[in-house]
């Protein structure tokens, strides 16, 4: 970093290109002779570099996933955990295993370089702000949306809070009379409980088709977003769309404010 704040470009690179050129002999050593004690000693020195370029790629190429495949077998590695899965020992003990590494972390260093010498990084426009004015939602997603990773914890969080408004939106009596079990107030029993187009209890509009469209649009948050990130782990969400995700769920709570209660 140079002493204004700014990434040094010049240092950046060049660390860039090193490292690449260690790596470039490794895999030719892997692909040669595969002398243990050399293997091992440029494997150390790879893997005592990588968590510094790889928040360099990161920062310059962002974050998302690539599929490696070899005789059928498919996998989705995270570019976080990229060069490191491709130094461990296991995935370098067959040269024919260790292709597929090999291929993906030359494309992405050199992709990085590419963005540098043209002039696409450091980029010149300020970086996008994501003004959130709800706020629990901010309270509870704005550290996640600064972690290093692990986006998938964004979806979840603001889900839930979607989720938790809605309820909370008319009375707990009200709720237990049109939905008797409460493990069961949940995600599409609550939007079609409560936001029905032909018989709302909280109405969005008093033109039946507007009904209609948020009534979709609430059922197609909990199916695809809600339902599945509280079931399972999803590494591969990068951070522009938890980002965006947040957003879109910053206006749907602003909706729901919104809604009128039909008694």
């Amino acid at each position: 970093m140079s002493p204004d704040g700014k990434p040094d470009v010049k240092e950046i690179k060049a660390f860039l290109e090193s490292f690449l050129d260690i790596f470039n002999k490794y895999s030719a050593e892997i692909f040669g002779d595969r002398e243990r004690n050399k293997l091992d000693d440029m494997r150390r020195q790879l893997q005592r570099l990588e968590p510094r370029i790889t928040s360099y790629l990161i920062q310059i190429n962002g974050d998302g996933v690539v599929v490696l495949g070899s005789f059928g077998v498919r996998q989705q590695i995270a570019h976080r955990d990229l060069i490191i899965t491709a130094l461990l020992g296991g995935n370098n003990e067959l040269a024919h295993n260790f292709a597929d590494y090999d291929d993906c972390v030359t494309s992405y260093i050199n992709r990085a370089l590419g963005r540098i010498d043209s002039g696409l990084w450091p980029s010149t426009e300020p970086p996008p702000i994501l003004v959130v004015n709800d706020k629990e939602l901010k309270d509870r997603c704005s550290d996640l949306l600064e972690s290093p990773g692990k986006f998938d914890r964004v979806v979840r969080e603001a889900t839930l809070i979607l989720e938790d408004r809605l309820r909370k939106r008319v009375s707990h009596e009200r709720l237990t009379a049109l939905i008797p079990e409460s493990a069961k107030q949940t995600a599409d029993n609550l939007v079609n409980s409560l936001l029905s187009p032909t018989s709302p209890v909280l109405s969005i509009s008093t033109d039946q088709k507007e009904r209609a469209a948020f009534h979709k649009i609430m059922l197609g948050v909990f199916s695809y977003l809600r339902n599945p990130f509280h079931h399972q782990i999803n590494d591969t969400i990068d951070w522009s769309w938890s980002w965006s995700i947040v957003g879109f769920i910053d206006h749907l709570l602003n909706e729901i404010e919104k809604c009128e209660e039909i008694q």
